[in-house]
């Protein structure tokens, strides 16, 4: 009698596991599309300029890079011409591997980004940094939603 009970119990929860996980999954794929009409999520995945690519990096760069990469401060590195230097500041040779690591951990002084950007923002920023970088802090980057009359 005990082994019967013993199996019934058991088959009720894996029963009652199989539910809950299929739940689980049906809301998933209930889940509302991104709307990227919405404005508040372009800023948070920072595409307002471009779904990806170096447009999409440089704003990325404007908002977490730009406070310290910039002309007026003083003992931090300007990033413009930083694949010409040939080496960064660790000595480490400049490649896309070695400026996304950089950017992942930190450094002395440097803020570490490896949760707040993912691989994809990581790929979009260097790729600016490689090709753009950087502008004069009297003409910043353009908001790609105005439009003159």
């Amino acid at each position: 009698m005990s082994s019967r009970t013993a199996r019934i119990a058991a088959a009720l929860s894996v029963s009652v596991a199989v539910a809950i996980c299929a739940h689980a999954l049906a809301q998933e794929a209930n889940a509302a599309a991104k709307d990227y009409d919405q404005r508040a999520l372009e800023i948070y995945e920072f595409k307002k300029a471009a779904a990806s690519g170096p447009e999409r990096g440089r704003e990325i760069f404007y908002y977490k890079c730009w406070f310290c990469h910039n002309e007026f401060t003083q003992g931090i590195p300007r990033l413009d011409g930083l694949y010409q230097k040939g080496k960064l500041m660790s000595g480490e040779n400049v490649t896309d591997a070695a400026v996304k690591e950089k950017i992942r951990n930190g450094g002395p002084g440097m803020a570490a980004y490896k949760y707040a950007l993912s691989d994809a923002d990581l790929d979009d920023l260097v790729s600016f940094v490689r090709e753009k970088c950087c502008w004069n802090s009297d003409t910043p980057p353009l908001n790609p939603r105005f439009r003159a009359r």
